[in-house]
């Protein structure tokens, strides 16, 4: 078996890497999850929770879908990002307030008054898509009757403003990051389109220069400081990319190989100066001060995979191959973000009513 007692009421799976602790609640017998060890003996310690009823705050029912609900199934970044919502925005706000008084128009204020105070409205429509997902879960929970979100008008999104250098500023670019530190990861993003947590979590065991194949298997970024490691974004993150005819990245592959500081295959690729893995933040601030030292304008390393796709745009390729090639979940996501960008229909059509007209030929 998987799971191995380690004390009474306290058992690990080693399979899941999940701590079980059972409790008495009732005269019944319920085990509860958790993701380390310091929450499960907390959880022992304190006892069962109570199970939450129409009486609970909004506070309190937050506080156990995420912890005992959203934190067994939602990655480690994203619930950062839902902790920081509510502890510096939903709990100062609507915290207090119980779930039976919950309102539409309590919560229609709220969000306006998230913009209001300078959040975008992108950023808005993620407290909207986290709070529906925690009421909803109160509604089949029979802990509420109805769901107020279902009256609630979410922000309208706004088009992301995307930068991206032409092929003369990334010549420039590689120019001014030749021979540093940041001429792999850069070159890595701009001549493969890699997110940074890709290019962070690259191994010398997920690159074949002879075969000339290089492999996403495990990103590598940053959580309120910690760094973490986990699986790829989604399933078709997790690719394998040709870079045989890619002569100045396998260069510069082949000289991070010959300096790499072990033969450990799981060694990282990309590292600093002083031999280290660089933090995804650091690497991004190493960056700009690059960008900003040459004068180009600013560029991300995600501005590169932007970059990335509009030369591969520009030369005909498929908007399909450009999807498979950057890992995104489907073509959808693909056309959301670069279709605006590089759609050349309308232009076409204008041209060819221009060069008929001039030249007298009928339409």
């Amino acid at each position: 078996m998987s799971r191995k007692t380690i004390e009474k009421n306290l058992a690990f799976d080693t399979e899941r890497n999940l701590y079980y602790v059972a409790f008495r609640e009732n005269g019944r017998r319920i085990t509860r999850t958790y993701r380390t060890w310091e929450e499960a003996r907390s959880a022992l310690e304190q006892g069962p929770r109570r199970f939450p009823d129409r009486k609970w705050t909004l506070e309190e029912w937050l506080a156990f879908w995420l912890e005992e609900i959203a934190s067994h199934g939602l990655a480690e970044t994203t619930l950062y990002a839902y902790r920081n919502m509510i502890r510096c925005h939903l709990q100062p706000e609507l915290g207090a307030i119980p779930l039976a008084e919950l309102t539409p128009m309590r919560i229609q204020a709220y969000l306006q008054g998230r913009i209001n105070r300078g959040l975008s409205p992108n950023t808005v429509v993620k407290h909207y898509v986290m709070l529906n997902t925690a009421l909803s879960l109160a509604v089949r929970l029979e802990v509420l009757e109805r769901n107020p979100m279902d009256r609630v008008i979410p922000p309208r999104r706004q088009e992301a403003r995307i930068s991206f250098y032409s092929p003369e500023q990334m010549q420039r670019l590689f120019a001014a990051v030749e021979g540093t530190h940041l001429e792999l990861p850069v070159k890595l993003a701009a001549y493969l389109g890699l997110r940074r947590s890709e290019i962070c979590g690259l191994r010398w065991e997920n690159v074949d220069l002879e075969a000339g194949l290089l492999s996403i298997r495990e990103v590598r970024t940053e959580v309120g400081g910690s760094v973490v490691l986990k699986a790829p974004k989604t399933r078709t993150s997790a690719r394998r990319l040709g870079i045989g005819g890619l002569r100045d990245l396998r260069r510069v592959l082949r000289q991070a190989w010959e300096h790499r500081r072990s033969d450990d295959p799981k060694e990282w690729v990309v590292l600093r100066r002083d031999g280290t893995p660089p933090d995804p933040d650091l690497l991004t601030r190493d960056l700009m001060m690059a960008v900003r030292r040459s004068g180009l304008p600013r560029i991300t390393l995600h501005g590169l995979r932007h970059s990335f796709a509009s030369v591969a745009n520009s030369q005909g390729v498929p908007m399909f191959d450009i999807s498979r090639t950057l890992g995104h979940s489907s073509l959808s996501v693909t056309s959301s973000i670069y279709t605006h960008l590089f759609d050349t229909t309308e232009s076409r059509a204008l041209a060819a009513v221009a060069r008929a007209i001039e030249g007298g030929h009928e339409i």
